[in-house]
């Protein structure tokens, strides 16, 4: 993203603000972080030239680029960061390495490394796939034996066209897997050393009354202004298609791409529910989700989440008491 765009960017946020109050930048990539700290540095001092915003910065990596450099940046300017860690060395090592092939499993430990000694906030991102839903133990236990306290799992879908591969998440796996991942995050908070697993703490907070964090999770969208590198703004990550741009941030304002009709084109398609959902006693707890994840979970004849809630809302209700 070019400085101009980025300064257009920052410019007609601050205005749908009408000048104050806050706003979330999220980067994501591809890798964020080979856009080098100089566009970063940057983007933070654009910030502080309106004084009445105040900024919250997060930030999506695979930490193998994270030096000391990077990790006192992230700290002076409070960004939350979510690193992609899929697990144990073995799992990691069939989803992510480098040009050549080789793992980088231990690159990323040593960014970790830096976050730590800076102290950033930060949170693990683990795709559970198919593979790694067979060992949710051992999963668990890793995080555990690397004091990864904060935990967002994130289940591996197929591709866009198409409803099922030989990585993504099938519904009953996912229900085997979370009620196991459940069953362990229990007995820790039971022994007083509780880590936080975003599924659960979502859950959680809706038994007691409070709005899901995770989007999706009531199966209402909401318009989240996705912006590409050349400006073009789209309203969900998953759904960064020709058919939804509602603009470019250089010709637009955050208003206009609420009023396009590729934004009421979006919204209007979020019903998520199916035949299942009709009986279903938890329906206000879902809504059918997100339309785009529930391919991972729900099918005409059987929902794995309905599963998982089955089983641990009874356990968690009595947790939370």
């Amino acid at each position: 993203m070019k400085k101009d765009t980025v300064d257009q960017l920052i410019h007609k946020a601050v205005e749908a603000l009408s000048g104050n109050g806050e706003i979330n930048f999220s980067f994501q990539g591809g890798e964020p972080t080979v856009a080098g700290l100089d566009y970063f540095i940057h983007f933070v001092e654009e910030v502080k030239k309106y004084p009445n915003v105040i900024p919250h910065y997060s930030l999506q990596t695979n930490a193998t680029l994270i030096d000391e450099h990077w990790a006192k940046f992230f700290h002076d300017h409070q960004f939350l960061l979510g690193v992609s860690l899929d697990g144990f060395e073995s799992n990691m090592n069939l989803f992510r390495y480098d040009q050549n092939g080789k793992s980088i499993f231990y690159k990323v430990l040593k960014g970790i490394d830096y976050l730590r000694e800076y102290k950033v906030d930060f949170n693990i991102l683990t795709v559970v796939t198919r593979q790694l839903a067979k060992h949710p133990k051992a999963l668990y236990q890793f995080y555990r034996n690397h004091h990864f306290d904060y935990i967002q799992l994130i289940p591996c879908l197929p591709f866009m066209d198409s409803e099922k591969d030989e990585d993504s998440l099938t519904p009953e796996l996912y229900a085997s897997f979370f009620k196991e991942m459940y069953s362990l995050f229990e007995k820790d908070v039971l022994n007083n050393k509780p880590i936080s697993i975003n599924l659960f703490d979502n859950i959680a907070g809706m038994l007691q009354g409070y709005p899901p964090y995770q989007c999706g999770m009531l199966g209402i969208c909401n318009i989240h202004y996705v912006v590409e590198g050349n400006g073009d703004v789209y309203p969900c990550d998953f759904y960064c298609l020709d058919k939804y741009c509602m603009g470019n941030i250089h010709s637009c304002s955050f208003k206009t791409f609420n009023e396009t009709a590729q934004a009421k084109q979006f919204l209007s398609e979020m019903n998520c529910k199916n035949s299942l959902c009709e009986k279903c006693r938890f329906v206000n707890l879902c809504n059918g989700g997100c339309r785009r994840q529930n391919i991972c979970y729900l099918k005409e004849d059987y929902c794995g989440y309905q599963d998982l809630l089955q089983t641990i809302i009874p356990r968690m209700q009595k947790l939370l008491r």
